[in-house]
């Protein structure tokens, strides 16, 4: 048999620039390298979500929702190779907040220092900014609720769109690897809107979801209860509330995750911080041995037992804590005047005036069977006893 000769044949300019372009197409079509893009759902209405708007994290329950686990699945489907990570212990983040701590972000794992994982990147964000068939910018990252991305030292906010790509942090100053986790060159973070985490979107769903503002921390505490129901409501803007100048380090830390709910199975600096306030072993696991020292703090501070760190616990835990200073000892409220005093129905008086005036009742000064249904109901609410009695447990839930 005789060997095959290589025969060279001259190629014109013209012939070398089209194989040059069909090289580029066949290395794009490489797994792995190539700029394959995520399916899309064939029947999707013509209306579309807006453009999401910037509802931070407000609330420690770090469980997977199911659109950032549907949202996850696609990509990993799409790119067999990455993997995906959304949950984070409640106070690990070195940011203030983190969507993560809802169960709404999600960080999918490709590298900014290699080809093919850039090209991965480059084709998803390519397909969640590309118009839809009626012409809507940013159709599917709309559709499925993205509020923002971080990748590759720089930051996209849905709030923020008309300005692009922005710098994130200093990242543009550490181009050292050792930074590669901080400045999101080795994954991409997404944050959901609410309606986009939950799965309500018209991506999953066929139908355009309201906006949804997820759950409001009231005014006295840092944080909010878990997320339960839809919130079509902006929630008020409150400022941080901060411990006393002379507060304890201790002091301090409960301050600023106050309202975080905790129960059995959380783990984390929260949940050391609240053992040490309440007396039991300081090992960050909420155990069986933690849930009896809740439920007998509860028990000693007249708030239902429910063995649950609550946004009444918390309110007790803070009382406790902070220190009785000139400042800390000035009424910040007209409330703060009736704590010691006792109201059920029957009373009346001035402290019954402010007491409705809070409810939003009708301020009579006398304290009715209506006023003491407001009152249960606000009790219920705010996780105490309904007993439709005002101690003190109830005033500081008020705000006193």
């Amino acid at each position: 048999m005789r060997p095959i000769s290589t025969v060279f044949v001259p190629f014109s300019r013209a012939g070398w620039l089209v194989l040059l372009a069909v090289a580029v197409v066949l290395a794009c079509m490489v797994p792995g390298y190539a700029a394959t893009q995520p399916p899309t759902p064939g029947t999707l209405p013509p209306q579309i979500e807006g453009l999401a708007a910037y509802v931070p994290a407000t609330s420690c329950d770090p469980t997977a929702k199911p659109g950032v686990v549907a949202l996850g699945s696609l990509l990993k489907d799409t790119y067999p190779k990455t993997s995906y990570s959304i949950s984070r212990t409640c106070g690990t983040d070195p940011l203030p907040t983190s969507e993560h701590y809802d169960g709404r972000a999600m960080d999918w794992f490709t590298s900014a220092r290699t080809k093919a994982g850039r090209a991965r990147a480059n084709a998803v964000i390519s397909w969640l900014f590309a118009k839809d068939a009626q012409g809507n910018r940013y159709a599917n990252a709309r559709r499925l609720g993205v509020m923002y991305l971080i990748w590759d030292n720089r930051i996209w906010g849905s709030y923020r769109a008309d300005e692009g790509w922005r710098p994130y942090s200093t990242c543009a100053s550490h181009p050292e690897q050792s930074w590669d986790t901080t400045c999101h060159r080795d994954h991409i973070h997404f944050s959901l809107s609410w309606e986009g985490a939950t799965k309500r979107t018209s991506f999953w769903t066929g139908k355009v979801a309201p906006p949804d503002y997820g759950p409001c921390r009231p005014e006295d505490l840092n944080w909010a209860a878990p997320y339960t129901v839809p919130n079509p409501t902006r929630c008020p803007s409150y400022p941080t509330v901060k411990a006393p100048a002379g507060s304890s380090a201790l002091t301090r830390t409960l301050y600023t995750y106050s309202g975080m709910a905790l129960a059995r199975s959380s783990t984390g600096p929260v949940v050391t911080a609240v053992q040490q306030a309440i007396g039991t072993t300081a090992d960050g696991s909420f155990g069986p041995v933690t849930q009896a020292a809740v439920t007998a703090y509860q028990a000693a501070h007249g708030v239902l037992q429910t063995g649950i760190v609550d946004a009444a616990t918390w309110r007790a835990l803070l009382a406790d804590t902070t220190p009785v200073t000139t400042e800390s000892a000035v009424a910040t409220s007209p409330l703060t005047k009736y704590l010691d005093v006792v109201l059920r129905r029957g009373s009346h008086g001035p402290a019954v005036r402010a007491l409705q005036h809070r409810l939003h009742v009708r301020a009579t000064g006398h304290f009715n069977r209506r006023t003491k249904h407001r009152v249960q109901r606000f009790q219920r609410q705010h996780h105490l006893r309904a007993t439709g009695v005002v101690r003190r447990s109830t005033w500081k839930a008020l705000g006193a």
